[in-house]
């Protein structure tokens, strides 16, 4: 078996007297799209946010390409790791190419300086399906779609073995949403990097996922292929989420 990429060993975590992961464990593999979902307040952001290090775990272990996430240089872990949120947030006193550039950029590489700088944010933006004489506009003067893809070639900027994605469609139209999600299947099938994405949307779990992770009160409740998900639920409360999506086909 291929050594996990992101490994969580019996994690917990509590905001103030509040537990939302408890005695959390899960292996991920590299190239694995994992679609996470759950109810409000389940630990899925929280699951997210331990991976590149913004909040530490109360007991237990994340481990990254076998490192522990505690032990790590938090500048470091994050360069390496792409992330996105559903709000972009985008820096908007600095042009799409700025925001593009601006994490490789802070390691003073010539790769991202000048002519070079402009050629790989017009590549990005190529990349994630945007024509690349948006690179000199503010992100005010973009639509939410837009900005959303953006953001993700922020996240691809640094090359990430890695990508966290938190509810990154969730404020676009429906026809943008699925727009998105079709390139974001895409990128997946392009680049084999690992993917990490959290939703509130069964659909879209089944639709992107190669494994879905079901978690109930900061718990994995299922961790399987999306068809496995929807003809083997795991308990009453998965069996809810894919009811009503009996005609859904999902990722094979």
């Amino acid at each position: 078996m291929a050594e996990p990429v992101i490994q969580f060993d019996r994690v917990c975590k509590s905001f103030d007297s509040h537990s939302v992961l408890r005695d959390f464990s899960l292996s991920v593999e590299g190239g694995t799209f994992l679609t996470v979902i759950g109810r409000s307040g389940c630990g899925k952001t929280t699951a997210l946010r331990l991976v590149n290090g913004l909040i530490s775990a109360d007991a237990g272990r994340v481990l990254v390409k076998g490192q522990d996430v505690a032990d790590a240089d938090p500048v470091a872990l994050r360069r390496g790791i792409g992330y996105t949120i559903q709000n972009v947030g985008l820096f908007p006193h600095m042009t799409v190419e700025k925001n593009i550039a601006y994490v490789p950029s802070l390691s003073k590489s010539p790769l991202w300086k000048g002519d070079e700088r402009r050629r790989r944010a017009a590549e990005l933006l190529e990349t994630v399906g945007l024509e690349p004489g948006l690179a000199g506009r503010y992100p005010r003067e973009l639509s939410g779609g837009q900005r959303q893809r953006v953001g993700i070639a922020r996240a691809l900027a640094a090359q990430p073995d890695i990508l966290l994605m938190d509810e990154p469609f969730g404020a676009v139209d429906e026809i943008t949403r699925r727009q998105l999600q079709d390139e974001i299947l895409r990128l997946h099938q392009e680049r084999g990097i690992t993917i990490l994405f959290v939703t509130h949307d069964i659909e879209e779990a089944l639709k992107l996922g190669t494994r879905v992770l079901v978690m109930e009160e900061g718990r994995a409740t299922q961790f399987d292929p999306p068809g496995a998900v929807m003809s083997s639920p795991a308990t009453p409360f998965v069996a809810q989420l894919v009811r009503r999506s009996r005609d859904f086909s999902p990722r094979q």
